[in-house]
């Protein structure tokens, strides 16, 4: 984009922050969880829609293969936001003999374009899904040290 922020055309614009860390431990391995994160887009338009997603995950086997992946999703057409799944953190560890305890934490960024032909309510879901082994940690984090978003801008 090119232009000054006094040539800049934003229609409406919103912002959203998790208020607290969600725990995804309990949750069935590739099951979305809705995080209670969301967003009235108020017309149909283009809009700008911006994710930042901040997860952990740990486990305690010898053998993990696990990952946190979030979406934006479109409550009011039932679909997802095309391009909008990303990969906040993922573990991978194959180590032989003895349990070793590994936490691994990341965060991811969800930028996309989305045109939705009526008013619209986007949220952020997230899912953990075990590949292999068992995760005993994972979670979705929002605090001080760095806020889970979701955010619009209208452009058009």
């Amino acid at each position: 984009m090119t232009g000054t922020a006094a040539s800049l055309d934003t229609r409406g614009s919103g912002f959203a922050a998790l208020p607290a860390g969600v725990d995804l431990t309990s949750a069935a391995s590739n099951a979305w969880v809705d995080l209670g994160l969301s967003l009235a887009l108020p017309t149909a338009g283009t809009y700008h829609l911006d994710a930042v997603v901040r997860g952990n995950i740990g486990r305690m086997s010898t053998a993990e293969n696990a990952l946190i992946k979030a979406r934006l999703w479109d409550v009011t057409a039932g679909a997802v936001v095309p391009d909008s799944v990303a990969i906040v953190v993922q573990i991978a560890e194959f180590a032989g003999g003895a349990a070793t305890a590994l936490q691994w934490n990341g965060s991811a960024a969800i930028s996309v374009e989305y045109k939705p032909t009526s008013p619209s309510t986007v949220r952020l879901e997230v899912a953990r899904t075990d590949i292999s082994g068992t995760t005993e940690v994972a979670g979705i984090g929002s605090d001080t040290l760095q806020k889970t978003t979701l955010r619009y801008a209208r452009v058009a």
